[in-house]
């Protein structure tokens, strides 16, 4: 029988559609050929440097921070050629007749994960991963600086359908003037939570989950793989740490190479038992300059395959039906080499 599901965060339900439910390993798409020959010209490729806007963050082969912009990397960050904000508009509200409007301030950056033209990051190194984990880090630490930006959210978009406009492997950053919606909502609703049962909602999340051990993936020392219980999406996965912290940027460094650990074997998975499909990934941490305001916030990883298609009634209700059981696709992936 379907059931309505709540999400204790955002206070939605969502529907787990059960008498239509695909079995998880109905999501592996016939592989499509892909052309992994190195395209003429990759503006993110070593040796194509200058063809990108002058770096903001380099990370030596040596793995050591460089302050100049010559040598060997591993990882660049650079301003968006292109950007969706910019640092030299002035976030101050106006009027326009019913309307309100600000000019596009912000920070738009992009983050190059390798100098190879590889164009998924299934194919990067554990320790890759360390690396680019560690610049979000020192990224948003940087920009924190700035009193002007009151949140971050850090995405990446891989494949044609998950929106991604270069196939060389990246992430982004946003440095937004204001919260936006959806941080806006787990905020609040973690509040709320929190006023009625005296606890962090996602640290309770976690306590259920690894009591029940049916919707948990993996775990290590410090994070957790699991399959949410109202799950929007088929095979949604969260990554999530097991201590209380409303802030990405205050990860212990000995805390990374777990987090590394995880979306490498989530990455793994997708790649080798689901043929690799687009997928977006973002870390929603809480705002910068409003502790108080965020207490009770637990700052989370998100990881969702483009493997369905919203219809007229999610459209039309607001309320999104998953087409596969969270119990399922945990025991799925639970059986795959990635998390052995």
């Amino acid at each position: 029988m379907p059931q309505y599901r709540k999400d204790i965060i955002l206070d939605e339900w969502v529907i787990i559609a059960t008498e239509r439910a695909k079995r998880p390993e109905n999501f592996r798409e016939e592989k499509i050929k892909i052309n992994n020959s190195t395209p003429a010209i990759c503006p993110f490729d070593a040796g194509n440097e200058q063809m990108t806007p002058a770096e903001i963050l380099r990370i030596k082969s040596n793995s050591e921070l460089s302050e100049g912009s010559d040598g060997a990397w591993q990882v660049r960050v650079v301003p968006n050629k292109f950007p969706a904000l910019v640092r030299d508009a002035e976030p101050v509200s106006r009027k326009y007749g019913p309307y309100m409007s600000m000019d596009g301030f912000g920070i738009h950056e992009v983050v190059i994960h390798t100098p190879e033209h590889i164009t998924n990051i299934s194919s990067l190194e554990r320790s890759r991963l360390s690396i680019i984990i560690d610049v979000y880090v020192k990224r948003i630490r940087e920009i924190k600086k700035n009193t002007r930006i009151e949140s971050v959210i850090i995405m990446l978009n891989q494949g044609k359908e998950a929106g991604a406009s270069l196939e060389h492997s990246h992430s982004q950053i946003f440095g937004l003037p204001l919260i936006p919606p959806v941080l806006e909502k787990e905020i609040y609703g973690t509040a709320r939570y929190f006023k009625q049962n005296k606890k962090c909602a996602m640290c309770a999340i976690i306590e259920f989950e690894l009591s029940q051990d049916r919707r948990v993936v993996y775990k290590n020392g410090n994070f957790a793989v699991i399959q949410p219980y109202a799950s929007r999406n088929p095979f949604e996965t969260w990554i999530v740490p097991l201590w209380h912290d409303p802030n990405f940027e205050n990860i212990e460094d000995a805390k990374i190479d777990d987090f590394a650990d995880c979306l490498k074997r989530v990455a793994d998975f997708f790649h080798a038992e689901l043929n690799e499909p687009s997928f977006n990934y973002y870390i929603h941490t809480g705002p910068l300059h409003l502790e108080d305001y965020n207490v009770n916030y637990h700052w989370n990883f998100e990881f969702i395959p483009k493997l369905s298609i919203k219809a007229g009634f999610e459209i039309a209700t607001g309320i999104d039906i998953c087409i596969t059981t969270p119990e399922h696709t945990a025991d799925f992936m639970k059986q795959s080499s990635a998390f052995k």
